[in-house]
């Protein structure tokens, strides 16, 4: 009986991840939709050129976004989750902090470009991208805020309208001419709003569903002792800006702005798929956090079913995706970005270690162990810029986006042996074969199948449509797909709403 109850509560809690993400997702997927449109008129718009500029600026800037948030925004969700009756005194701590990181943020990117002797102009726009950047981080306290409470769609909200702002900037300045000062100033803009959209909702949150600390509750942690609790995991963001960002910097120096352009083309659509990854584990971490109190047991089985959700969507996007690379740029991005298609390929194969890579290191996080995976992304990041120093020089952005596969895959590859020891059971390899062996079958389909499809937008979806059924039954052909996720299924389409504390 006890194991049937047990079976019970992690089924309840895999439907509940699933619908808070589809919740949280609606919002990004209207986020990620707007965002493309933006990046289609400022590709067409701008050129590549141009647009390689803006990417520069944009990548440079955001290697410092560490420095915005220090892991902050995770330690307040971690301990709202835990203890929600002191979430008042909590924000108010991690609002101080956040609110002076931003001069020192500010001061770390222009001393930076300046002793690169970056030029005037540039410097302006590293300042006005830093500030769009802070706006997100302080969003971001609010968002925390929102997921423990168990109001994940609410973030979702926030971000599509922030989407919005910033694309109806470049459509009222399309007549006049858009220029890269008009992508920026609509990147600051979408933050201002987006920032100011998740302060109303959180705190509309907090009026409703107050909740009174009791005397048994543990003490909140006060500024310094979040901030202590936070620097273990900064110190991994560190290292995981320098290797998602420091490509486009080292493009930029050791090929040119044509290369970086091209590159950043490819890299907004990876981006795409792995903001998926952030929504999805911002409505799981919170149970992570709750699961990492209790048996071991527990948390390898919410661990095992995430990583195999995963598993089975990033295969499948990386074999249709990358089949239909070339005409999906075309239509995207326009005829100029044709020529990117191998990279789009190439980095498609990062999806599958990036997503599972980001849920380990958050494991390591719900149990109190960040240190734990601070080596392990150090060890990556340094991986990846020597990759990076080898391969641009010979493969230009390809070899930017062979750089990033490797050190994703040697990234999950040392967290899952992290993980592993004190999580015994999550069984990594065997969950991975099924999606592969699909994946492998998909891809000597689309092989065959595509070359034969019309060009243009219908030949896209057409291959993406046999891309998605070959992989499918290639699924349930070898048991990939069985009654456990037909009964998940069932659960997320039922109306009956299943409520985050009411299942954890």
């Amino acid at each position: 009986m006890a194991s049937a109850d047990r079976s019970q509560g992690q089924g309840g809690r895999g439907v509940t991840v699933l619908r808070g993400t589809l919740r949280l997702l609606s919002g990004q997927l209207a986020s990620k939709l707007l965002d493309m449109a933006l990046l289609l008129l400022l590709a067409r718009r701008l050129g590549v050129e141009s647009f390689g500029v803006l990417t520069y600026a944009t990548s440079f800037t955001l290697i410092f976004n560490v420095v915005t948030d220090l892991g902050l925004t995770t330690v307040f969700t971690r301990e709202v989750a835990r203890t929600p009756g002191r979430t008042r005194e909590m924000l108010r701590s991690a609002l101080r902090l956040k609110l002076a990181l931003v001069p020192v943020t500010l001061s770390l990117v222009l001393g930076t470009a300046l002793v690169l002797r970056t030029p005037p102009e540039t410097l302006a726009m590293l300042a006005a991208l830093t500030v769009a950047m802070s706006l997100g981080s302080l969003a971001g306290v609010y968002e925390g805020l929102l997921r423990a409470a168990g109001h994940p769609g609410r973030v979702g909200l926030a971000l599509a309208v922030g989407s919005v702002s910033g694309l109806v900037v470049v459509a009222l300045a399309w007549k006049g001419g858009v220029s890269v000062w008009t992508a920026v100033g609509a990147q600051v803009i979408a933050q201002t709003v987006h920032a100011l959209v998740a302060v109303f909702s959180a705190r509309a949150a907090l009026r409703r569903d107050v909740v009174t600390a009791d005397e048994g509750s543990p003490p909140a942690l006060g500024a310094l002792a979040m901030l202590r609790s936070a620097l273990p995991l900064a110190l991994s963001w560190v290292f995981i800006a320098l290797y998602f960002r420091i490509d486009a910097v080292m493009l930029h120096t050791l090929k040119d702005s044509h290369a970086v352009g091209l590159y950043g083309g490819v890299y907004r659509i990876f981006e795409a798929f792995a903001m998926l990854t952030v929504g999805f584990r911002s409505v799981l971490f919170p149970l992570l956090a709750r699961a990492a109190d209790g048996p071991a047991e527990g948390l390898a089985v919410l661990c095992r079913k995430s990583l195999r959700l995963q598993a089975l969507f990033t295969v499948l996007v990386a074999v249709a995706f990358g089949a239909v690379a070339e005409p999906l740029l075309v239509f995207v991005l326009g005829p100029g970005y044709a020529a990117a298609a191998p990279g789009l390929r190439v980095l498609l194969w990062a999806l599958p270690g990036s997503f599972m890579a980001d849920l380990l290191l958050h494991v390591l996080v719900a149990q109190g162990r960040p240190s734990a995976g601070t080596w392990v992304v150090g060890v990556t990041a340094a991986l990846n810029i020597a990759l990076n120093l080898v391969l641009i020089p010979r493969l230009s952005f390809v070899g930017a986006a062979a750089a990033t596969v490797v050190s994703e895959v040697v990234c999950l590859a040392l967290l899952y042996r992290v993980v592993s020891r004190g999580v015994p059971g999550v069984g990594l390899g065997a969950l991975l074969v099924r999606p592969l062996l699909a994946g492998g079958a998909t891809a000597l389909a689309l092989f065959v199948s595509v070359p034969h499809l019309p060009a243009g937008p219908w030949g896209v979806m057409l291959g993406l449509a046999v891309g998605t059924l070959v992989y499918g039954g290639a699924l349930l052909a070898s048991g990939g797909l069985g009654a456990s996720d037909v009964a998940m299924v069932r659960g997320l389409l039922s109306r009956r709403a299943v409520r985050t504390g009411e299942v954890a």
